[in-house]
């Protein structure tokens, strides 16, 4: 069994971690050990937390990124490697919610919520796999969705859409980058209850009969960036309480 150590002198990139399911992963993976580079578009409130955090103990720094702008993504992964001459664990979370029906749905949105969710998973995995490949080590994991599974009459298309290329991105990053020990692998989260979502699903609408929290889901990218996943590649973990059954 791992103790609170097993992440120690890893160096761990998350993406969108200013509140929910980010500062969640960000958190527990600190509390293994890790240097956790806390990144965010909101830098104030990244600050924040990041600071609470290192009040705790935890080694957290935070950084600005802004996952739809490459010089943006470039500039964040000079920082580190410059600062820290490596990078283990890439958690991509940054992404944007909608809310359009099929009908009413504006191109600039659908442009907006691909380009977070899934050209920005991209944009970070592109500036960081060179160095993992001269390590020939590292761990990505991308958050996508329930949605990119499901869809569903609530779950606008642009969001299932991006979400679905996630899962997809995953799959293709895994098999260029298997021979060179690097880990890709995604996490798709159901009903959690986040700043973003709170108060729009009920505990009844899942099996177990509660709504997800952002730590079930960082208990389940823990797993993806530690080395009790060293033999899992390409793959998606469903975490939703029983409403997508794979």
């Amino acid at each position: 069994m791992y103790n609170q150590t097993d992440l120690q002198d890893k160096i761990a990139l998350v993406t969108g971690a200013g509140q929910g399911i980010g500062l969640a992963c960000a958190k527990k993976l600190a509390e293994h050990g890790a240097t956790v580079i806390a990144a965010d578009i909101n830098a104030e409130g990244v600050n924040h937390i990041s600071k609470e955090l290192s009040d705790l103990g935890l080694a957290v720094e935070p950084m600005f990124v802004d996952v739809i702008d490459p010089t943006s993504v470039s500039n964040l992964a000079c920082q580190i490697i410059e600062k820290y001459k490596k990078i283990d664990i890439l958690v991509n979370n940054a992404g944007i919610v909608s809310r359009y029906s099929c009908e009413e749905l504006p191109l600039e949105q659908w442009d907006r919520v691909l380009d977070t969710n899934l050209r920005g998973t991209h944009l970070m995995i592109q500036a960081f796999i060179e160095t993992m490949r001269k390590q020939g080590s590292g761990k990505i994991v991308n958050i996508s969705s329930l949605a990119g599974r499901m869809a569903g009459r609530r779950t606008s298309p642009d969001y299932a859409a991006s979400k679905a290329g996630v899962m997809a991105l995953t799959k293709s990053y895994a098999n260029h980058y298997s021979s060179h020990k690097i880990n890709v692998n995604c996490v798709a989260p159901g009903l959690i209850v986040t700043p973003m979502t709170e108060g729009r699903h009920k505990p009844e609408d899942v099996p177990l009969g509660r709504l997800g929290t952002a730590q079930d889901i960082a208990n389940a990218v823990y797993f993806l960036s530690s080395p009790l996943s060293d033999y899992i590649t390409g793959t998606t973990i469903d975490v939703n309480g029983g409403m997508y059954m794979n």
